[in-house]
């Protein structure tokens, strides 16, 4: 352990405190690894609140490890927006290995698996249940093969939900609205070039630093799921909400591949199971949960324009189109929006 913990000091990732806890966490997995051979402590982390579905997934899979898994596995969970830094950098150490899984945005890990970003095609999913057959049939599958030569294991889709607007100036409701406003995005590309066909101000922002950004003025929105902006006050430091749902946005479950390859058929087995879980607990939670958020958000002073348009938000990112077709190719985009 005291090696270990050595070279855990003399190792840099960016300088950040992520890894210096990771590491530390890692330590600590092999220490209780060596004392208690039947149970391998496994390593899982997510950069984000604690009511958000990426801890509503990770404490499920969490649970049905230990049942599928018949005590051979337990997952040690490490979550928070704060402690643990930006999502891009949870996604960098589960792919070094630092992490043994991770429950994370998809829009984060189309980062590393580009096939992922076809999820960031604004306005493509009708809902949530088009999100999910398109998750869990053959395009999903030919995702998941991607996976490998990025370090990572795709374990299984989830849902985090419909992105909406949010800004401090005026409401929402069509796309001329949105000109001259300073607009944080996910660092992600297809995000960013969407809101600079809507006529926003990009300003690409990792979310640990938005509400302070929203707070002092340096940025006058930000776009989210309603979960999201109640799990995380955005509704203290913003006044109109539109109900844009202009991104679907799924979660990941994913793991280090090598730490996955090591473990024996029945673990791998057990851990993808729970990993399904995982995903399928958060897309279960939906309309209800929205509402309560929507009320929440109300409650606090927020003006919700709920009926948008979309059709002139539609209509102001087709010009992209052809970008997208480079992307994915018209066959895939063709069969996404044909699925059922």
């Amino acid at each position: 352990m005291q090696t270990c913990l050595k070279r855990s000091r003399a190792k840099s990732f960016g300088g950040g405190r992520l890894l210096r806890s990771l590491l530390v966490l890692g330590c600590a997995i092999a220490a209780i690894d060596g004392a208690v051979a039947s149970t391998r402590l496994v390593s899982l982390v997510f950069a984000s609140s604690l009511n958000n579905p990426q801890r509503v997934g990770g404490d499920t899979l969490r649970k049905a490890v230990l049942t599928g898994a018949e005590g051979r596995l337990a997952v040690d969970i490490r979550g928070s927006s704060n402690m643990l830094g930006s999502e891009n950098m949870v996604l960098a150490a589960t792919q070094s290995g630092s992490v043994n899984v991770a429950v994370l945005s998809g829009s984060v890990v189309s980062s590393a698996v580009p096939e992922l970003g076809i999820f960031d095609i604004p306005f493509l999913f009708r809902d949530a249940a088009h999100a999910r057959a398109v998750a869990e049939g053959t395009a999903g599958a030919s995702i998941a093969a991607k996976f490998a030569d990025k370090g990572l294991v795709l374990l299984a889709i989830g849902k985090q939900g419909f992105r909406n607007i949010t800004n401090s100036e005026r409401p929402i409701r069509t796309p001329a609205d949105l000109k001259g406003l300073k607009i944080r995005v996910i660092p992600n590309e297809i995000y960013q070039m969407t809101f600079k066909a809507l006529g926003a101000e990009v300003v690409p922002m990792e979310f640990p630093l938005v509400y302070a950004a929203l707070k002092d003025g340096r940025i006058q929105g930000q776009e989210n799921p309603v979960d999201n902006i109640v799990a995380n006050h955005i509704y203290e430091v913003q006044k109109y909400l539109s109900m844009t749902g202009h991104f679907f946005a799924p979660v990941v479950f994913i793991a280090n591949r090598d730490f996955f390859q090591s473990l024996d058929p029945a673990d791998q087995a057990a851990l993808r199971a729970a990993a399904k879980a995982g995903a399928d607990a958060t897309w279960q939670s939906g309309a209800d949960l929205e509402a309560k958020s929507l009320e929440t958000v109300r409650n606090s002073g927020m003006q919700v324009v709920e009926q948008v348009d979309r059709q002139p938000f539609i209509d102001a990112v087709k010009p992209l189109e052809p970008e997208f077709e480079k992307r994915f190719g018209k066959e895939l985009l063709s069969a996404v929006r044909a699925a059922r």
